[in-house]
């Protein structure tokens, strides 16, 4: 075999890996954790580091491979360098690097984004292969737009929601962002072919109308507001750029008519039914001031800019990827008691790089944007061509400002600088133009890429997807009628894997919970218990300032009893997030169980006073009120509000300290309103009976079976036992 066509062999493999990695957003790992985030970023890292370790070979094969220098190779090898410097010096330098199940971001994402870079610039140096790769792409997402049209008509299941669109992506942000970008690739594929081949052509018209249509099915208000402002942005350079064009200038000025007059009918008829009672629609028109100050954006935001900007340091260099969840929970706001509890993202990719890598990596990261644009102006790309790439990274940028990136919108943005790259002339490497001799090189080179692979391939890759199995593995156990075991999720944690531990541990809390309240052998409680405390001692240990360690492992204790245990964990976990509602209830909890009552009192005064408007925090209150004999100042703050007095939780403390007379009250009032309510009735005969007022509760099972007949056989029994003198409802 010559020298000429080993290097083929090595050129052609390389791409047709980078030709697999369009396919990757339809690959859903359903064996491992998180399966439409896992099996993605593992496919996608072990192809970056085979192709990355072909081309590192291939390249002192043939110097024409070597890496080129620009100003786009620059700044996106600077990017990662600043990230990894803001992920050393971080919160949690583990997490940046390593991210978790859920995410599988961090810096390994971005070493890989960056690997797949300087392969695909150095690789595709021929116009023909990034027209093939774009047209293998949007083959792929036009499959991935049929499985969404699929789910529309009820032939598939949607995974996220009820309606919105998700496809192979599992998440209807992430299928929208994919879906915009594939929009304007498939307008600039058409805009290309026009002349050469009309047919196929308009075929790429379709394929974007399709894409279109899936974008606003996915109800993503982000996707759908980069895709018109890119629309309506592309066209507007068109006019401005394609002077000579004349027949293209008038349809590109009457599609930006018929889009603002659209857009102004839409406006004038928001209130409409016909736009009310659209899902898609009414999402768009029901936007207001008031409905984004209720959103979580409205909170996280500030949260994200008061830390930044706390100290120097902070406002550089950042936080670390992450490391979100840190800022969330130490300046949490109590006003979002019905918001997600556990935001690890700002939910605007601008304002996560803020965070991660402070000013230095939000500059960086726009940069990207800002180079993409001045390559593609500069270009030598027609007037059709260079509007439609313009809206797509302005579509791509706006759909950025509300929600967080994924693996999937990743690997295309990094296409796309690739593709930008290439429009511009770049300046060969001196260092790799060197001629290296040919024992060095195969003798040398290649083995120390092919145990770099191998070793990357095995540590990076296939001992957390191990461990990702395992875990899947011991949660079915506990998820059956059979017998699980600890031993399981000891192989699992016994893999080290820092990109799983976390994960692993906190499904074992809740396995163990369930274990230790069923009737398995004591042996395997014992087993889970003596599991479980050691690993929420190694959690709490290696991230000490992350609340959710210490929330999970003494929410876990309470859950099973060990209030004393449990007691350090929550008020450590008071102390880091200190406005957290439901972390306070379960401090709460635990002091009322460790006869601290003016202690769980006081925790509850301070959730209901940090926010008056959440009920939970004013019943929860109320009740540590009646609780210690201040039932008077209850009543003096709420009054006779039955919104709070008839809540089963304020009733049950009732019961437990036997104001029965004030029970029998409640239910009384309560049937008077709603003769019907079976319940409350049942719970009024409850009450009777506490009270030693037998005849009285005779009296209403009687009642009860002639409103419910069904229940005839039960009622009967219950009566044939109260007159025997027992109390059949007495939970002792």
């Amino acid at each position: 075999m010559n020298q000429k066509t080993i290097t083929n062999i090595f050129k052609y493999s390389i791409i047709t890996g980078l030709f697999i990695i369009p396919f990757i957003p339809l690959y859903v790992a359903n064996g491992l954790f998180f399966p439409f985030i896992g099996g993605k970023a593992f496919v996608f890292r072990i192809i970056v580091e085979i192709v990355f370790a072909l081309w590192l070979v291939l390249m002192w094969r043939d110097k024409s491979y070597a890496p080129k220098f620009s100003w786009m190779t620059g700044v996106v090898t600077i990017f990662a360098v600043i990230a990894l410097i803001a992920d050393l010096v971080g919160l949690n330098p583990l997490r940046s690097i390593w991210s978790n199940f859920e995410r599988m971001e961090g810096w390994m994402t971005i070493i890989h984004l960056w690997g797949y870079f300087m392969v695909l610039t150095s690789v595709f140096m021929e116009k023909k292969w990034w027209d093939r790769f774009f047209h293998i792409t949007l083959f792929s997402a036009l499959i991935t737009a049929i499985y969404g049209i699929v789910q529309y008509f009820g032939g598939a299941e949607i995974h996220q929601s009820a309606a919105r669109l998700d496809a192979s992506l599992g998440n209807a942000a992430y299928l929208g962002v994919y879906m915009v970008i594939h929009f304007f690739i498939a307008l600039y594929m058409s805009s290309k072919l026009w002349v050469k081949n009309l047919a196929v052509s308009w075929i790429y018209i379709v394929e974007a109308i399709i894409f279109a249509f899936v974008i606003f099915e996915t109800q993503t208000r982000g996707s759908i507001f980069g895709l018109v402002i890119g629309v309506v942005l592309a066209l507007i350079i068109y006019l401005i750029k394609a002077k000579g064009e004349k027949t293209g200038r008038i349809i590109a000025g009457s599609a930006l008519g018929l889009i603002i007059i659209l857009g102004l009918a839409f406006y004038l008829g928001k209130n409409s039914s016909f736009v009310q009672k659209s899902a898609v629609l009414s999402r768009i028109a029901n936007i207001s001031v008031t409905d984004i100050k209720t959103q979580g954006r409205a909170y996280i935001w500030p949260m994200a800019l008061k830390e930044v900007f706390s100290s120097p340091k902070n406002a550089i260099i950042g936080l670390g990827q992450e490391n979100f969840n840190y800022v969330f929970n130490s300046n949490y706001n109590p006003k979002m008691y019905n918001q997600e509890q556990w935001f690890d993202r700002a939910h605007s990719v601008f304002f996560d790089w803020l965070v991660a890598g402070g000013l230095l990596g939000l500059l960086s990261y726009l940069s990207l944007f800002l180079l993409v644009l001045i390559y593609v102006w500069k270009s030598e790309l027609g007037a059709k061509e260079k509007a439609i790439m313009i809206g797509l990274l302005v579509a791509y940028g706006i759909h950025n400002v509300f929600v967080f990136d994924n693996l999937s919108s990743y690997i295309l943005f990094f296409s796309v600088i690739a593709f930008a790259h290439s429009l511009r002339p770049s300046k060969p490497i001196a260092l790799f133009q060197k001629n290296i001799d040919p024992v060095v090189r195969d003798y040398i080179i290649m083995p120390v890429a092919g145990i770099l692979l191998i070793v990357a391939l095995y540590f990076i890759n296939i001992r957390a997807i191990q461990a990702s199995e395992r875990l899947i593995a011991a949660l079915q156990q506990c998820q059956t009628n059979g017998k699980p075991t600890a031993a399981l999720f000891e192989s699992a944690l016994a893999l080290n894997q820092y990109v799983a531990n976390q994960e692993i541990r906190e499904q074992l809390y809740s396995c163990s919970a369930s274990v230790i309240k069923s009737n398995l052998p004591d042996t395997t409680k014992s087993a889970f218990f003596d599991l479980t405390l050691k690993e929420i001692h190694k959690q709490t240990a290696l991230t000490p300032k992350d609340a959710r360690a210490f929330i999970l492992g003494g929410s876990f204790l309470n859950m099973i009893g060990d209030y004393a245990e449990a007691t350090p964990l929550l008020e450590k976990a008071n102390e880091l997030s200190p406005n957290k509602q439901t972390i306070m209830f379960d401090l709460a909890t635990n002091y009322l169980n460790t006869n601290r009552a003016q202690d769980a009192l006081n925790v509850l005064q301070k959730a209901y006073e940090s926010e008056p408007s959440y009920s939970l925090a004013k019943i929860a209150y109320v009740t540590a009120l009646i609780n210690a004999n201040q039932e008077k100042k209850a009543h003096e703050l709420f009054g006779d509000d039955p919104a709070v007095f008839t809540d089963q939780r304020v009733i049950s403390v009732y019961m437990k300290t036997n104001q029965y007379d004030k029970v029998i009250a409640i239910y009384k009032q309560m049937l008077v309103k709603n003769p019907d309510d079976l319940q409350s009735r049942f719970y009024l005969v409850g009450a009777y009976l506490g009270a030693k007022q037998t005849w009285a509760a005779l009296q209403e099972l009687k009642l009860l079976k002639q409103k419910a007949p069904e229940y005839a056989k039960d009622i009967d029994e219950t009566i044939k036992q109260i007159e025997a003198g027992k109390n059949p409802l007495d939970p002792k």
